[in-house]
């Protein structure tokens, strides 16, 4: 693998928070901070039709096609119509904000796997301490290490959306590696695999925001 590595809030400081809220806490309360401030009758910017929001955002006419019950709160998919009279539309995600928090979901992934192996018995030791585990959660934190460094270095205004397809498919990719160490545990819809989807979803649905324009 090659190396990867806003309202109110300055823009700098968002992808960080989102990062951590995303990391300690899952998607709805990232998202939240992502969002930011919304007033009445505002739709969220759907350049595809689809977006991605915490359950408990406020009212919008939108139609709701799937629910993720979550850790930190359940998440939903929902399909954003043409605002229409007396409604706007928000500004989309910040698109390098949109990747740390899928960087801080792919980090809370790896620690639910260290805690969900380091207990599981293998002959005289752990699943945990067995070297081909050890090896390849080691590969996945030096993937992060790398998206962390490179996002650190890169101007909070001076990334194209379409710059950040590679990572984004990176973090796809680290991702699922986590899951499969997880065994039949990382395909529980309220766990490890509904936050790895969700987080894929995200990408799908905004991270070509830019170029929809």
């Amino acid at each position: 693998m090659t190396a990867l590595i806003e309202s109110e809030t300055p823009p700098a400081a968002l992808g960080p928070r989102v990062r951590d809220l995303a990391r300690t806490r899952g998607p709805a309360p990232a998202l939240r901070e992502l969002l930011g401030p919304r007033g009445p009758k505002t739709l969220p910017y759907a350049p595809h039709g689809f977006a991605v929001l915490p359950l408990e955002h406020p009212e919008h006419p939108v139609e709701a096609l799937c629910t993720y019950p979550l850790p930190g709160g359940p998440v939903t998919l929902v399909r954003v119509p043409k605002p229409g009279p007396g409604y706007r539309c928000a500004p989309p995600f910040d698109a390098t904000a949109l990747l740390w928090l899928r960087l801080g979901l792919a980090e809370g992934l790896r620690r639910s796997c260290v805690e969900h192996l380091k207990d599981r018995p293998s002959g005289d030791s752990t699943v945990l301490l067995q070297p081909l585990v050890k090896a390849q959660l080691a590969e996945a934190t030096a993937q992060q290490m790398e998206l962390a460094a490179w996002l650190s270095g890169i101007a909070a205004d001076g990334v194209p959306a379409s710059r950040l397809r590679r990572p984004h498919d990176q973090v796809t990719e680290n991702g699922r590696a986590l899951l499969r160490l997880f065994g039949a545990h990382g395909f529980l819809a309220e766990g490890p695999g509904g936050v790895a989807h969700v987080s894929e979803l995200l990408a799908e649905v905004h991270q070509d925001a830019e170029r929809a324009r």
